[in-house]
Formats: structure tokens, sequence, C-alpha cells
């Protein structure tokens, strides 16, 4: 993970004004959706929104905008800032929050004065410029009023921080001050501001100031080939097999990127992606929630029907204007009394039972037909959250957000053009010397393999009642070795955990069919045979 607080973003202030300070703007552009670069010269300095990546600084990679949509913050930046100076970097005490201050000269021979204040937040991140008397001018971000509460950025409006608690400033924290907090068992981030949760196990002021007043000390700390941890402080990490120390804040986070995402197009592409389809599962299973109540409900029915025919067995002795009659139940056994509307007919008293019950009836119907459909859906939308979790680059993202504008989710956002899905859908492949097994890695894939691809004597497996990847065995001999192998490869493309153990059914591909109308990825089998697998790291199988 990037390990970045209040005291980290002081020392990368620092390093960006070493660089940037006294340089022109020449160029701006909005890369992606959340993120916007400025380029000073050969220079560019980005600022990323990205949630998961939320971030600025000086980017050695020259991708190209995955989104093609008018800002008016990129405008009014393009108006105000063009061949505009940077003056100063100054950050908001120790909070998470950059101020860019510019100076340009205008058409009329006026000096004017501008900021840019990058909130380096989480998912509340933001870039917002403003004037030099801090009048909101425009926001890369739009929140609605419910998601940020403590404040508002309406244009014209003078710019104030978010809500934050009055803590102890870094630079005013002596060895006295921090000796009682240590003693009394407080914890640091709660009390320091700019002090994050790695800073939290400080033992000594010498180490706190120590951490404080060094310079830039980037590292990035691996354990079993993976990033544990990127800081640019000088931390007693110790969870780690292999560290990489780098020159700068700018070369390790450009390295990390590169490392943990490929670029930030990935980032934002996977980011939207799983953020649509989380809210979608999530108003899904609630709909679930109110169909699962229906059916509740729906257990009256037959109590209403019985009703029904009781009263029909007794309707002779009903007159108009009674509120109750008494009847006997034939189908428990017992009197009981049947409430009547005094305003209407015996005969429309029956009547309106009997529709109540058909009403009842049809809802049911209609809900059971509604909790299978939804049932699917949700399966849909769970195995491709877990395709979009194994993707590894832009271009397996990109198929998927095809299958989803296809199938009418999402709306294609690229120059307003149709999209069209590629008329070749391939398939990952692990290779041995007497067999063959093949995985989809999307929905549209696993169609593919399993009614395109494959033969009807080769062998499917699917992990069972979990999303997992389609996979083919080809094999001219089915043996033991080879069915376990096939299901661990089955375990490792699922949304199992790695270390848990899943079963894994397997059959002939000739048994495996896809009913009318159902999404991409979604089948029914017979015939089945099922071994139990533990998941673990495809290197291992």
């Amino acid at each position: 993970m990037l390990y970045m607080d209040g005291i980290s973003l002081s020392k990368i202030k620092e390093e960006l004004k070493k660089t940037l300070e006294g340089k022109r703007i020449n160029r701006i552009f909005k890369n992606n959706e959340y993120t916007i670069s400025l380029h000073f010269g050969k220079i560019e300095l980005l600022f990323s929104c990205i949630p998961a990546l939320a971030l600025c600084y000086i980017s050695k990679n020259k991708e190209q905008a995955i989104l093609d949509i008018s800002s008016s913050l990129i405008s009014n930046l393009r108006k105000h800032l063009m061949n505009a100076m940077l003056t100063d970097i100054e950050q908001l005490g120790f909070d998470r929050i950059l101020a860019f201050h510019f100076s340009r000269i205008n058409e009329l021979g006026e000096i004017k004065k501008y900021k840019i204040y990058f909130e380096c937040l989480g998912k509340l991140s933001n870039v917002i410029f403003t004037d030099e008397e801090d009048k909101v001018l425009d926001t890369l971000k739009k929140f609605h009023i419910s998601e940020n509460i403590d404040r508002t950025l309406f244009l014209g409006e003078t710019y104030s921080r978010p809500k934050y608690d009055k803590k102890i400033l870094p630079t005013e924290l002596n060895k006295d001050k921090f000796d009682n907090l240590l003693a009394s068992g407080n914890v640091f981030s709660n009390e320091i501001e700019g002090v994050g949760k790695y800073l939290n196990n400080i033992k000594s002021f010498e180490e706190f100031t120590n951490i404080l007043n060094s310079p830039v000390k980037a590292k990035i700390y691996f354990k079993d080939k993976k990033i544990k941890l990127a800081t640019v402080l000088d931390l007693d990490f110790k969870d780690y097999d292999e560290v990489k120390e780098f020159s700068s804040y700018d070369e390790m986070i450009n390295f990390y990127i590169d490392y943990e995402y490929t670029t930030t197009s990935y980032m934002l592409l996977k980011n939207r992606l799983e953020s649509f389809l989380e809210k979608k599962l999530k108003k899904l299973n609630k709909i679930l929630t109110l169909i699962k109540k229906d059916i509740e409900d729906s257990e009256t029915m037959e109590s209403i029907k019985e009703k029904g025919d009781i009263l029909a067995s007794v309707l002779y002795n009903v007159k108009k204007g009674m509120n109750s009659v008494k009847a006997y139940d034939f189908y428990n056994n017992k009197e009981i009394e049947i409430e009547l509307d005094s305003l209407i007919s015996p005969k429309e008293n029956l009547d309106r039972i009997y529709k109540k019950y058909n009403k009842v009836k049809r809802g049911l119907t209609n809900a059971i037909r509604r909790d299978k459909e939804i049932r699917e859906e949700i399966s849909y939308i769970e195995s491709t959250l877990l395709f979009i979790e194994s993707s590894t680059d832009v271009s397996s993202l990109r198929e998927i957000e095809e299958e989803l504008i296809k199938l009418n989710y999402i709306k294609s956002l690229h120059n307003k053009k149709k999209t069209k899905l590629k008329k070749e859908v391939k398939y990952g492949l692990i290779e041995g010397e007497d067999y063959l097994i093949l995985y989809g890695r999307n929905n549209l894939e696993n169609d593919n393999l399993t009614f395109k691809i494959s033969e009807k004597n080769d062998y499917w497996f699917h992990v069972k009642d979990i999303p997992s990847s389609h996979i083919i065995l080809k094999a001219t001999k089915l043996t033991d070795e080879l069915i376990v192998k096939a299901a661990q490869v089955s375990a490792y493309y699922s949304k199992a955990n790695l270390g848990e153990k899943v079963t894994v059914d397997y059959t002939l591909r000739k048994n495996v069919s896809k009913p009318n109308g159902a999404k991409p990825g979604f089948v029914i089998y017979v015939s089945q045979k099922s071994v139990v697998v533990e998941k673990v790291e495809l290197d291992k199988i």
C-alpha cells in the first residue's frame, strides 16, 4: 500500500517546490475522469483524485486520455493559468491539503494571482481552483451535499477546509508533551496533526524528530514479490523480505504505479467499473430482501382461499347488512366467524375474498419469477466483479466494459461512439505435456470457451455455488492428478480466498447448457461429480 499522511505530504511538498517553483505553465489537460495535469515545459505535474490513488506527483508516463468529455475546470484553468508562474506551494498545517500559488500578468498588464487547492483525502479528494481572495472559480469533482456535509464549494463561495479536529502540530511538540502522550497511552494519530497509523508505534521523541526532520527517504518494501508498503518516511518497517530505495518521491511513485497498477488509466477504469457494479449489487440485494418479504407475506394465500370456500358454503344464510357470519371451518374442524362488509351484497363479499386470493397468487408467481431473475443477475455481477479484480491491464478491463455496454449496464463514454465487441474472444491457457487447461477471463470468454472452443467430450469445471471462471480440460486420458489440477485452477480463478477449501463440480462438456435469454457466463449442468481442493497460488499448482 502507499502510505500518505500529513508529514509525508510535507516532504513531498518540498520536493515539488524545488522542481517547479518559478516555472510557467504551457499546457493543461484532463487526462481522464478524475485526473488533470499541468505542464511546465517538459515537466508534467499530475493531480490524481482517484479514490484508491489520490496523490500529486511529476509523471513520467505519457498516457492517452481514456475519456473525451467536456470540463469546465479545464476551460477555466486554461483561461486564467496559461503562462502563469508557480510562485509557491504551501501545506495547510499538516493536513493532507496543498495550496499551489500562481501569478500571471493579464492582457491589461495587471498581476493576477490564483490558487489550486489539492485535497488528498481518499474518496473526497478534489482539485479546487480559486482566485487570490480564495473565491471558488471551479472544482474537479462536484459532490452532492449528502456526500460532503461539512461544507459547500459553490462557485463564488470562499474556500474553506474540510471539517477537522484541532490537534497538536508536529512542530509544536516538545519532548515533555510527547512523553506525556506516550505515558498516557493516547494514539498519536488522534492527538498529533499529520500523523498516520504507521507512526502510532513510535517509542521515543528522538525517533519522531528524526522522521519529521529527515529528507525524503523513498522506499518500497516487498514481501513475496508484492508491495507491502511504499513511503517517503524513514520508518522502522519489519514485515518485508526485499526493499527498493529511490532517490526521490517522484521516482518512487512512478515505479509504484507501474508495478502495482500498470498505469493510472487502469486504476481509474477499474475503480469506475467496480464502483458502478457494487452500487448495482447493493440495489439488487435490497430488491431481493423486499421480494423475500413478499413471498413470506404470500404464505397467507391458502388461508384466504379457505376463508372464501367456507363463506361460499354458508352464503345462502348471509343477508345484506350483516357484519359477520358464523360458519364451520371444514379445513381445520372448528367453528369460525367471518367478518363481512355490511354495505355490499353477500356475493360481492365472496367475490372480494376470491379477488384478494387471486391477487396474492399472481403476486407470488411474479415474486418467484423476479427472485430467480434477481439471483441470476446478482450471480452475473459477482462473477464480473471477480474478473475485474483479477484483470491485470487496461485491455482486459476494456473487454469487460464493452460487455457491460452491450448488456446496457453502462453507457459508452468514449467519444460518444457506439462500442462494438471484438469478434475474436480469447481465453487463458495452461499447457502441459499431455493436457491443456483453458479458462475464461470474463463472462463472454466463459461462454465462448464452453460453447464454441470446447468439444463435447472435454471436461468442464466450475467451483460450486460461487463465481469462478469456466475451466475446460483437454486430455487424452483423465487421471485423478489432472482432475485435481484442473479443479485447483478453477479454485484459483474464483471468488474464494487463498487457503480456503472449495468444492469444484466437473462433468463432460456435453452435459452443460445455457438457458434461453440467460446472461453471459450463466449455465446449467447435470451428471456432475465433485472434488474438494484448496485455493493456492497458481505457481504451486
